[in-house]
């Protein structure tokens, strides 16, 4: 029996990491590859003002669809939610669709430190065809929904149109357990 890997999937304020954006929308799924299944752990919206984060910044959650303002407003605040995501977490091996885009830009950084917390599995973009790989980490959500689209047909996450960190966070599941069965992950 292997031990579950916890996808992290995160929605942000900009394509350009922190310090210059922030995360607003994050979600995690545990996975078990021996049983080709997973399970939704944690979702929440972190708490910000939405004048303090901007127009730009708005609009840019907008046209990626959602966190809307209204949401953000009523959100946890961040230091509860990288606590809960911690819990979660520590000790574990994590994995994304893009750890360059996940980790690197954002949970190396406090609050969300991951450093020496948890072991970080490889990205499961990295075992996919050279076409489903992110060419620039701030496509991430995009390329999730592509590879997803193109490898698994039936949408067997039943996300439909959902474009969320949860949304996000399922896709990179079924994607790793896609890999899996095909001798890849």
């Amino acid at each position: 029996m292997t031990e579950e890997i916890f996808v992290i999937q995160a929605l942000s304020t900009g394509p350009d990491g922190f310090p210059y954006d922030e995360i607003v929308d994050i979600a995690v799924c545990g996975v078990d590859l021996d049983k080709s299944e997973y399970r939704t752990v944690y979702h929440n919206v972190v708490s910000y003002d939405p004048k303090r984060l901007g127009k730009k910044k708005l609009d840019y959650l907008s046209g990626i669809g959602g966190p809307f303002a209204e949401e953000i407003y009523a959100g946890d605040p961040e230091r509860k939610v990288a606590e809960e995501i911690s819990l979660i977490i520590d000790g574990k091996s994590i994995a994304a669709f893009d750890a360059r885009q996940e980790f690197g830009r954002y949970m190396t950084c406090d609050p969300w430190d991951i450093t020496y917390r948890s072991s970080v599995m490889p990205s499961v973009s990295s075992k996919m065809p050279i076409s489903l790989k992110c060419r620039d980490p701030s496509d991430e959500p995009v390329t999730i929904r592509k590879a997803y689209i193109r490898l698994l047909r039936n949408d067997p996450a039943h996300i439909g149109t959902g474009r969320r960190a949860i949304h996000l966070a399922q896709m990179t599941s079924e994607l790793m357990i896609y890999m899996r069965s095909k001798g890849k992950y």
